[in-house]
């Protein structure tokens, strides 16, 4: 039988069909009842599993799936392409992926059919990958020894995110940003972010309606990431919306230990925080340093700040190399690095 599981390593629930479950009965073990809602799904797939075991004692084949012909787990055979249709949406290496965040592996699928994919680990560990009309998997139902859950899969670039199973009626189509904890939906005039906590869906809508920074995609994603911190942060947003009177399509960035914003047009200001969320210094720029947005994180910390001031050094003279931010002094005919930092 090579390495391909064996229906008797699947839990007890679903060993009712063999004839050691009855001697087990009559021994005076009680087998655990299955969700109702979930316990006909299981069966199939017990009953598919069990066709398998004895097609591969008549005669064992290296593929699982394609004893799946007919009923439920149904595979769409074409040899001359050498592809199903699901699979020009969704690539083998997305599968793989998945495998991977679902942490089981290719010798653990026992179907592969046009609307779910199943499998079972050495460890009697169920997992049901649900289809959508698309092809794409949609959600996975897990079935440990003492527990089912159901969690909704969606894919970033590639990337799978397994959340709580949540109702996705009534949200927009239009998914611009994800993470494992966060969904956020774009439609015309409003935004919706679908944040996670504790495995409950908290719905925070912002309207777009009149936001200068909607007509710019990064500039868009950082007014949503500042709307959600602001929303998060009490004691921030009384700081920067009502003591400091801040348009917030004025903040550029807003990070635990700093706040970048836009003064006017010709002046920037960097707010330095310490751990209280309160203001330890403060200081004003004409222009940006030519460094990237990530180097940011490194450039406006108090450290850096101390120093810069301490020296009588200016922000303008910082430059990045590469994953380094360098400052630059002209010392003699010379120019020099004084100070360099990794990002």
């Amino acid at each position: 039988m090579g390495n391909k599981k064996d229906i008797n390593l699947l839990p007890e629930e679903f060993r009712n069909l063999s004839p050691r479950s009855a001697d087990r009965r009559r021994e005076g073990r009680a087998i655990k009842e299955v969700n109702d809602n979930i316990k006909g799904l299981m069966d199939m797939i017990t009953s598919r599993a069990s066709s398998i075991q004895q097609e591969k004692r008549k005669k064992p084949s290296p593929d699982l799936s394609t004893s799946f012909t007919k009923g439920t787990f149904t595979v769409s055979q074409k040899k001359k392409d050498g592809t199903v249709g699901f699979f020009r949406a969704f690539k083998r290496t997305d599968l793989r992926k998945l495998e991977k965040a679902l942490d089981v592996c290719k010798k653990d699928l026992i179907v592969s059919s046009k609307s779910n994919y199943v499998y079972c680990t050495d460890l009697g560990k169920v997992i049901v990958v649900d289809k959508g009309v698309n092809g794409l998997p949609k959600t996975v139902t897990i079935k440990n020894s003492d527990n089912i859950t159901t969690k909704t899969i969606k894919f970033s670039n590639n990337t799978p995110y397994l959340y709580p199973k949540f109702n996705e009626k009534g949200l927009p189509k239009n998914i611009v940003y994800m993470n494992r904890d966060e969904i956020w939906y774009l439609d015309n005039d409003k935004a919706i972010l679908l944040i996670f906590k504790n495995g409950e869906p908290e719905h925070l809508k912002i309207n777009l309606s009149g936001s200068v920074s909607t007509k710019n995609p990064k500039a868009l994603m950082n007014y949503l990431e500042t709307y959600k911190i602001l929303h998060q942060d009490k004691k921030l947003n009384v700081l920067l919306l009502e003591e400091k009177k801040i348009e917030l399509d004025d903040i550029l960035k807003i990070r635990p230990h700093y706040v970048l914003y836009r003064e006017n047009s010709k002046m920037y200001t960097v707010l330095l925080l310490d751990k209280s969320m309160d203001i330890c210094n403060q200081f004003t720029m004409q222009e940006l340093p030519n460094v990237t947005t990530e180097a940011w994180d490194v450039l406006f910390s108090n450290e850096i700040y101390e120093y810069v001031k301490s020296n009588g050094y200016s922000y303008d003279n910082f430059r990045q190399a590469d994953d380094h931010i360098e400052y630059w002094q002209d010392i003699g005919n010379s120019k020099v690095c004084v100070l360099r930092c990794k990002i």
